[in-house]
């Protein structure tokens, strides 16, 4: 499927993103910042569509398409760039819904399985306005 760049297509603590719902995830690769394992972005590829990322920053959520064909890495040592599709047990899941809400200071990103997983990318410390990030999966 051909995707024309729509860029940024949320930022705010509140949305749900619905065109995903019913498809199979193919890959989740994370950037993460090495010293301290924050992801920095998340990168996701479901079935029929191109890369697609999503991170926390200032409070609140951020949900993009730049039309990434391939998610060609460049040798940067800055960031690890890890594929964790295989380590959450998500490679072919079917997701059900994805969304962002608040969490006191900040917000958290949701994507819900039809298996009943949930991966989660939240604040260690919603109390704290733009505190370090952490990306969970729950069974």
């Amino acid at each position: 499927m051909e995707e024309e760049e729509r860029g940024r297509i949320f930022q705010e603590d509140n949305f749900i993103f619905t065109e995903f719902d019913g498809l199979k995830l193919q890959k989740l690769v994370v950037c993460e910042n090495p010293e301290s394992k924050e992801p920095v972005i998340v990168y996701l590829k479901v079935e029929n569509y191109n890369w697609y990322q999503y991170f926390l920053d200032v409070g609140i959520g951020f949900w993009e398409d730049w039309n990434i064909i391939d998610l060609e890495i460049e040798e940067d040592d800055s960031f690890n760039y890890i594929d964790k599709t295989l380590e959450f047990n998500l490679l072919e899941k079917t997701i059900s819904k994805i969304w962002c809400e608040p969490e006191q200071n900040n917000s958290r990103i949701t994507i819900v399985f039809e298996s009943g997983e949930k991966l989660i990318l939240k604040t260690l410390h919603p109390e704290i306005f733009d505190s370090e990030s952490e990306l969970l999966i729950l069974k």
